[in-house]
């Protein structure tokens, strides 16, 4: 998800007259080696990187160890990406001429690459005592720095380069990013509005959706996310976006399109399929979910989000022997997880261990899904005001939960309250029209309330719904009896019209 790192990376290396340059070597060192170099370089720029690597190790035979040689050496493993061999050749080369500035920041910058921050950091600080007030120096400095979640740190590197070089847009974008980390929103978007309208690319208009988003501005963080697929329509962390903003407005064919066109670009990765996956489970589609978090496993096996979710799936689908392991290897590393709490909390609902499932529920009260499960289980302990405290509270917190409504509304029509059970179940309708348990629902309730008031408009209306389930699936409805007394009914009032 954080491949732009590294786009920023060598686009600083690209523009860094410093770094890519070859002329401003000015330690003169024997003539074999220097003649090497020489060719070498004339080589690296065709982009020949085979026949430079050749010509500079012959000089590595010459009696005189030469810091260019291996500085170069560096570059040319870097551009076969060989990562390890560059850094190696590059700290040879700046152990050997550690007053060169250029070689410490080659050095710092794959250091980065190679995930060893701590060293890079200390790459970056030895150029700048080399050569002070040099804004690519500060740039990989405070990457290396947010590399090791030291944000704030970061964030004064990245504010360096750009008094540096105010045209350093990578620093700026960098700098927007930690703020962005730290909160600091109002400042961040200073910075990345000046990016979208100087230098607008995929990353700056990505993180820009990303902020809109925190800041709950969803019509701006879509219009930015599509934008950045705009310009680059492989852009992997716009799809997920795209498809966790719809997921968060409960639309869920809008929402799914994204993932499934990332996945036909081949845009895969385990975070890419954990998050398909806790979009699906939003929508209580665990069958699938559980087939996305199957994937992720297959990339990644060892990430305690992926083990986690598939506990939760396995849990919801009764597959208690498979996600038991799971979710004990997660509880492990992570005791407080919420997703193995709520999974434990549903298997101690479905064992009857009520007083430690509403504990674990508990823990997340803002949890659809957790208050959904705390209403089921004060229905099994008869506090009818809790029910229903937690049935709306899960409501609430997700307006479109089908499953919520079903069992609401089930709840309301054991205690005759027909007429609210009636509300419920055409709220639900409105977010799921043909769904056949609700309409099922709805005409138990309404056949039950129109025979105490028989007035014809309402008989016809409840004879319409008992039709429509007809319609959809006949052999599914499940009340033909009730269906034969209300046209019954209809007929015989008609009848005494007449």
């Amino acid at each position: 998800m954080f491949g732009w790192l590294i786009q920023t990376i060598n686009k600083i290396k690209e523009i860094s007259s410093s770094v890519d340059k070859y002329k401003k070597d000015t330690v003169i060192q024997s003539l074999p080696s220097y003649s090497c170099v020489s060719r070498a370089k004339k080589l690296i720029e065709q982009n020949k990187f085979i026949e430079a690597k050749d010509v500079l190790e012959k000089a590595l035979s010459l009696p005189q160890k030469d810091a260019l040689v291996y500085k170069y050496l560096g570059v040319v493993y870097e551009k076969l990406g060989d990562n390890t061999m560059a850094v190696e050749n590059y700290q040879i080369s700046a152990d050997i001429e550690p007053q060169d500035k250029t070689i410490w920041q080659k050095l710092g910058f794959a250091l980065i690459t190679a995930g060893k921050f701590e060293q890079a950091e200390k790459s970056f600080e030895n150029a700048d005592k080399i050569q002070g007030a040099n804004t690519d120096t500060f740039t990989g400095w405070g990457m290396a720095l947010m590399k090791q979640k030291k944000y704030a740190q970061a964030r004064e590197k990245f504010i360096t380069a750009v008094k540096y070089n105010k045209y350093n847009f990578s620093a700026v974008f960098l700098c927007a990013v930690m703020e962005i980390k730290l909160e600091i929103y109002d400042k961040a978007e200073m910075k990345l509005t000046f990016l979208a309208n100087v230098c607008p690319n995929e990353s700056n208009t990505f993180e820009f959706a990303r902020l809109k988003a925190l800041k709950n501005d969803i019509s701006s963080a879509v219009h930015y996310a599509q934008k950045s697929l705009d310009f680059n329509p492989d852009m992997l962390p716009s799809y997920i976006l795209l498809g966790q903003l719809y997921a968060n407005n409960y639309e869920r064919e809008k929402s799914l399109r994204y993932f499934e066109t990332a996945e036909q670009r081949k845009l895969i990765s385990p975070a890419f399929y954990l998050e398909w996956a806790k979009v699906l489970e939003k929508f209580g589609d665990y069958d699938d979910a559980k087939l996305k978090l199957l994937k992720a496993a297959e990339l990644d096996n060892d990430n305690p989000e992926v083990m986690a979710n598939l506990g939760l799936c396995c849990v919801t689908r009764k597959e208690f022997d498979e996600a038991g392991p799971l979710l004990e290897k997660v509880a492990a590393k992570e005791p407080e997880n919420s997703v193995v709490k709520q999974a434990l909390g549903i298997i101690n609902f479905e064992n009857d261990q009520i007083d430690k499932a509403i504990e674990l529920f508990n823990s997340n009260d803002e949890d659809s899904v957790n208050c959904y499960y705390l209403a089921k289980c004060y229905e099994k302990k008869n506090n009818d005001t809790k029910v229903k405290d937690f049935y709306e509270a899960a409501l609430h917190h997700n307006p479109k939960y089908i499953a919520a409504y079903i069992d609401y509304s089930k709840y309301l029509i054991s205690r005759s309250e027909f007429d609210e059970a009636r509300r419920k179940l055409r709220k639900a309708l409105k977010n799921d029209e043909n769904n056949l348990e609700v309409l099922n629902l709805l005409f138990y309730a309404s056949y039950i309330l129109v025979k105490d008031e028989v007035y014809e408009y309402n008989v016809k209306e409840t004879i319409k719904i008992a039709q429509k389930i007809e319609k959809i699936t006949p052999e599914l409805f499940e009340y033909p009896e009730q269906k034969a007394e209300l046209e019954k009914l209809l007929r015989e009032n008609q009848e005494r019209e007449e």
